[in-house]
């Protein structure tokens, strides 16, 4: 069986689609299984369930990558490719995993590679109760800035990292302890891991990610935050312990 991502690549401009194949094709993991010239072809492929990722131009006649996914009830994973900057908060409530500015460099290409594989490491980690490689990878963050944009509430709130306590995930939520208030989202707990700047925030606990700043008391089992013992999980001791005694 295949280990290769599926994907499909979407764009009306036969040259912008024609530069994304062949950076794919210098990728062995990626596998093109179409290159579409409009988002109805794209809607198709889609549907039939096999698609793992998908390349979208957001400007298309007809219907454009924005209302392609906003048709689709679980889509696949998202990169935004467009040569307009106004969307970018548009494709963020849509979840995609990045926003990719033309003209594309393959530079910039292997980076969004790089984020899709950590995405769905993480993804296969939570799913067989293991421990996170993601978690402990230096991937991509919002160390450069000191908020965290998520979706909640239908819209998209900006949080400052310097408020957040810790993140709770429960059932299918995530809920994001601050200073002076909760958050409720829907996103996963481990996409959110990999938006953290892991110099400041560390993975406990399959369910739980803390906040360095904000920890008062520790011991082997558990982490006291916001005055709720917190239990470090067997899978992440050894990580979260090294950290907290850094």
């Amino acid at each position: 069986m295949s280990n290769k991502i599926k994907c499909i690549i979407v764009d009306d401009e036969p040259l912008a689609r024609n530069v994304l194949v062949k950076y794919a094709e210098q990728i062995d993991q990626l596998e093109v299984v179409a290159s579409c010239s409009n988002a109805l072809e794209a809607f198709e492929h889609i549907q039939q369930g096999h698609i793992q990722l998908v390349f979208l131009d957001i400007k298309m006649p007809k219907l454009n990558g924005l209302e392609l996914i906003e048709s689709i009830k679980n889509p696949p994973l998202i990169v935004f490719t467009t040569a307009y900057r106004d969307f970018a908060v548009k494709a963020f409530e849509l979840d995609a995993i990045d926003y990719l500015l033309k003209p594309i460099s393959l530079t910039r290409f292997l980076k969004t590679i790089s984020k899709v594989n950590k995405y769905l490491q993480g993804q296969h980690a939570e799913l067989n109760g293991a421990e996170s490689e993601t978690a402990r990878e230096e991937g991509t963050t919002t160390s450069e800035q000191d908020f965290l944009y998520i979706k909640a509430d239908r819209k998209v709130v900006k949080l400052d990292l310097g408020c957040i306590h810790y993140l709770e995930s429960l059932n299918d939520k995530v809920i994001i302890h601050l200073t002076d208030r909760e958050v409720v989202t829907t996103q996963r707990i481990s996409y959110l891991a990999e938006k953290l700047p892991k110099q400041h925030f560390i993975r406990i606990h399959r369910s739980y990610i803390i906040s360095l700043t904000h920890i008062t008391a520790y011991n082997n089992i558990m982490v006291e935050v916001k005055g709720r013992e917190l239990p470090i999980g067997r899978n992440y001791r050894s990580q979260a312990l090294e950290a907290l005694r850094q």
